[in-house]
């Protein structure tokens, strides 16, 4: 060992040495506080020095987390390395975190992740509360994702939907075999960057599939590292040392999406310089922030508030919903009684003649509780984005610390055996039971409802604002694949493992084997 490596050993250990004293104190008055203020944490598993419960957790997080629930409780304290944090999968817990003291619970941390992958926290998913998440929300909520606005969207939906089945069409006459990954995410990603960019980027005359394919492709890495459990962010010393190079490629991933951002904006820029401020044509989404003042009287808003909302909407919009459409294709095409079914209603409600159109979808109850099933089954995350309490506060009882991380078990949730029978089976037929008891003309209610068993879109401030075309997409895109085609599964049948990350996909593409089942013409006619 020459000298320059044993000085680094040295330095690394003595680093080491002083975090464990630091440690060690904050933990010895931390617990005398608590003692003398008689608070009593949550119950949880035993912690070790340094790193609490970090050591307990392995590469599906989910699942242990869920385990100590069934073990402590409904609500339990674990410590991450320098952090406290709670995780629940308890419908009351939940409702009373989101609603209930959603003031104190409505923040998020600054992961090294989102740092790095969502322009400073600077976005609106992933930004702290506070005034700058405020006013980047309510862009959003006015300016792509109200009722009219979405509204005026409705003919690129429907195209969408055309292309979507001439897609598997054009496919299933070549092979029968159809890989529904890439048929699903050309889907969400056309409908997303229609509204956001004016552009198709799938399809003919689409703007680029293989730059569209390479953003798909780094979206998932990016929702991977952002659901990542970093050691950095518990014990900072981890940083310093970084040995499987996470901040290495969060910062590649970090610069080849601001890349794709970048030529986003300077395209829009040129079109608006040689239209000579003429507006002409619809505006998508890049087009009016451009045109919007920025925070404390500047002329525009920044490039970099422009971006993180760019990310925020074509990354959250595209990998979610594809994500849940895979895992339904999925568990339907397992289970050939609840495709029959499908197809049954759907034959009911449109017959063969047309094709399926959004004013049919609300009186589709059966297709409307296969995606609930989906849900409950296969979240699109694990959890939901981590929330941060902003002080202090309590819950059954129990003292939650400032600066607490909330781990929602979504996963979890779906499979907890207090709320839920036979957990492992698919059966939409349970949530048929919705429809009989809602105010809604019978219709199941897709998002959380008033029972907080299924947790798609979260709830309170932090609720996904594109939830209703969430929505759109999943059922839109479902009630077309199987009213227009048969399905079934390839000779190595089908497989449901699934990959951890900030959304938790098929660990494999899903390949399945599609027939038409409508005539020829309607085919051709879309």
């Amino acid at each position: 060992m020459d000298f320059s490596t044993f000085n680094a050993y040295l330095f690394c250990f003595i680093i080491l040495a002083i975090t464990t004293l630091l440690y060690l104190l904050k933990t010895i008055t931390k617990n005398s506080h608590h003692q003398q203020g008689s608070l009593r944490l949550p119950p949880g598993p035993p912690r070790v020095p340094i790193f609490g419960n970090l050591l307990q957790l392995g590469p599906l997080p989910h699942r242990d987390l869920a385990s100590f629930c069934r073990k402590y409780g409904p609500l339990v304290y674990l410590r991450l390395g320098s952090v406290d944090a709670i995780t629940t999968d308890d419908p009351e817990i939940i409702r009373e975190i989101l609603l209930k003291q959603d003031d104190i619970f409505a923040s998020r941390p600054k992961t090294v992740a989102a740092i790095h992958l969502a322009y400073g926290c600077g976005d609106v998913a992933l930004a702290p509360l506070g005034s700058h998440w405020k006013r980047m929300r309510r862009i959003c909520m006015e300016h792509l994702l109200s009722t009219k606005r979405l509204e005026s969207f409705a003919n690129h939906r429907v195209d969408e939907a055309n292309h979507l089945v001439r897609d598997v069409w054009k496919r299933i006459n070549v092979s029968k075999l159809v890989n529904l990954r890439e048929v699903l995410g050309a889907f969400s990603m056309n409908n997303v960057t229609r509204m956001l960019l004016g552009k198709q980027y799938f399809g003919a005359g689409s703007a680029g599939p293989e730059e569209a394919m390479e953003f798909m492709n780094i979206t998932h890495e990016l929702f991977w590292l952002l659901g990542l459990i970093y050691l950095g962010d518990y014990l900072p010393i981890w940083r310093w040392i970084d040995p499987f190079g996470c901040e290495k490629r969060m910062r590649d991933v970090e610069k080849r999406v601001d890349e794709f951002h970048k030529k986003i904006i300077e395209e829009h820029r040129k079109v608006r310089k040689d239209q000579d401020g003429n507006e002409k044509g619809e505006m998508d989404f890049v087009d009016i922030l451009l045109s919007l003042p920025g925070e404390d009287g500047k002329e525009h808003m920044d490039d970099v508030e422009i971006k993180a909302l760019i990310q925020d909407m074509i990354a959250a919009a595209t990998d979610t919903s594809a994500v849940t459409n895979e895992w339904a294709m999925a568990e339907v095409i397992k289970h050939p009684h609840v495709l029959r079914k499908v197809q049954e209603e759907i034959d009911e409600v449109v017959g063969p003649h047309r094709m399926v159109t959004e004013s049919d979808l609300p009186h589709l109850t059966y297709l409307r509780c296969v995606i609930r099933e989906t849900f409950r089954m296969h979240p699109a995350g694990p959890f939901l984005i981590p929330h941060e309490s902003t002080g202090p506060t309590t819950i059954n009882g129990y003292h939650i610390p400032g600066g607490t991380r909330v781990f929602i078990n979504t996963h979890g949730l779906g499979r907890n055996h207090r709320i839920w029978d036979n957990v492992e089976e698919f059966r939409p037929e349970r949530h048929l039971a919705l429809a009989a008891g809602s105010g809604a003309g019978g219709r199941v209610e897709i998002s959380h409802g008033a029972d907080f068993k299924i947790l798609p879109f979260s709830a309170g401030k932090r609720k996904c604002p594109g939830a209703p075309l969430g929505v759109a997409f999943v059922v839109t895109a479902l009630a077309r694949l199987f009213h227009c085609f048969d399905w079934g599964p390839p000779n190595e049948g089908i497989d449901t493992e699934e990959v951890y990350g900030m959304t938790m996909p098929k660990a494999r593409p899903l390949v399945a084997v599609a027939t038409p089942r409508l005539a020829a013409h309607m085919y051709h006619s879309v």
